[in-house]
């Protein structure tokens, strides 16, 4: 019976026939120790017991040789056995010596290869350690001390500078109070003369500019009534010519246009970026150039007007705005050129307009501007006439004759970029331009 294999279900009945057989020696005992009969045949146990034996045998046959379905295994009510108990806790602690091994062999592989690597590695192991430690306050300890060390080295040189100084003042108040250094510079107290040159004013070019940008909106209203509205192509020109108006007096115009083999867009866009762009001229240097939104430009410059009767320095600012519509681009231009003669200005007001070819308006376009300029007398003027005469004849001549030549070149450039020339002419005019 020992060679038989048997299934869990198997070893379940034989645990409990083996409690059967236990409790069954228990009270067999007692009995055949208090009998008085002297019969053998029913003092012992033994054959109650050899015919259980023999039944879990025949039982154990029969269920072999019969192949029967598996039966549902039955849940003991008795809790499990003194040998199963055992068994299971005899199990758990070889687990957990298993387990237990595992980990002393990693903290031993530790060691050894702690002991491998030597001291460079424990000390990079322990800055490792440090940096991951959230150690804050030595980083402020740290900074707070080089922010000390920092002060107290300033505050030493400011130290060394102050006491220096208290020398250096003393030795001159020597000097200074011995009264034949001063002989002579009595001046040296009375006031400072003023001047009456606008050029030296208080800058207001905040207002000038305010009053320019008002005057630039009305100038692109009125650019509808500019130039008649011609059928034919307009032709490459650029004239000037004068005039007396009632209320500006004399007056200069400058009319230029040209039919230009590329888009209005694309001409437009030429034109903003030249003008936009800060150039190098000998007799002229710009204080700012600024944009306050994207089709604005300010310009605060100085300049000197050289003609054949002198040279008349001057400061000049400019508001230029373009207006895109649907069928036409609109730039417009006002300029203030402040002399310094006070009361006398000269003024400056400039159209370009770029609208669409009406033969090919997706890939040519046409120009025309129209530039007007004159000299403003403020009322109240205190200026002798041969000044103002002076003034007109070398300073507004000379910077008519500047505009008109920028006038051509900005011409020859959009025709130069319209046809995809080599920059020729219009290097050329660049040279004279103001």
């Amino acid at each position: 019976m020992s060679d038989v294999l048997l299934e869990p279900e198997d070893m379940a009945t034989v645990a409990e026939a083996l409690a059967f057989i236990d409790a069954c020696e228990g009270s067999a005992s007692p009995s055949v120790n208090g009998s008085t009969s002297g019969s053998d045949s029913g003092g012992s146990p033994l054959p109650d017991i050899q015919n259980v034996t023999m039944a879990i045998d025949s039982h154990m046959n029969t269920s072999d040789s019969k192949p029967q379905k598996p039966k549902r295994k039955r849940r003991s009510k008795n809790p499990a056995g003194y040998s199963t108990r055992l068994l299971h806790r005899k199990k758990a602690e070889m687990q957990q010596l298993r387990e237990e091994a595992v980990r002393l062999e990693t903290q031993v592989e530790k060691l050894k290869r702690t002991q491998a690597v030597g001291v460079g590695a424990l000390a990079v192991h322990a800055t490792q350690l440090k940096k991951k430690a959230d150690f804050k306050w030595m980083e402020l300890a740290m900074i707070e001390f080089q922010r000390r060390q920092s002060a107290e080295y300033t505050n030493r040189k400011l130290r060394a500078l102050l006491a220096n100084q208290m020398k250096v003042d003393e030795a001159l108040r020597g000097i200074v109070t011995q009264n034949s250094v001063l002989e002579g510079m009595s001046f040296l107290y009375d006031k400072p003369p003023t001047s009456q040159d606008p050029l030296a004013a208080v800058d207001n070019s905040s207002v000038i500019m305010a009053e320019l940008e008002k005057k630039v909106s009305e100038m692109y209203l009125s650019s509808t009534m500019l130039f008649d509205e011609e059928a034919e192509i307009p032709k490459i020109r650029c004239e000037m010519q004068r005039r007396v108006d009632q209320h500006q007096g004399l007056t200069v115009e400058i009319v230029t246009s040209a039919p230009l083999s590329c888009s209005m867009e694309v001409a437009s866009s030429s034109l903003w970026k030249e003008l936009t762009t800060i150039r190098t001229y000998p007799d002229k240097s710009f204080r700012y150039m600024q944009t306050s939104t994207p089709n604005v430009m300010e310009k605060n410059f100085d300049q000197i007007l050289r003609g054949h009767g002198g040279a008349t320095p001057m400061n000049g600012l400019q508001y230029m705005r373009k207006f895109e519509e649907t069928d036409r681009v609109v730039l417009a231009r006002a300029y203030r050129m402040l002399l310094p003669t006070d009361g006398l200005q000269l003024r400056a007001n400039a159209w370009t307009i770029f609208s669409r070819s009406k033969t090919n308006p997706a890939e040519a376009s046409e120009l025309r501007s129209f530039v007007e300029l004159y000299m403003e007398i403020q009322p109240g003027l205190s200026a002798r006439a041969e000044d103002i005469a002076y003034l007109r004849d070398v300073a507004f001549e000379t910077w008519s004759m500047k505009m008109r030549g920028h006038a051509q070149y900005l011409q020859e450039m959009l025709l130069e970029a319209a046809s995809g020339a080599p920059t020729g002419t219009s290097q050329l005019l660049l040279k004279s331009v103001c």
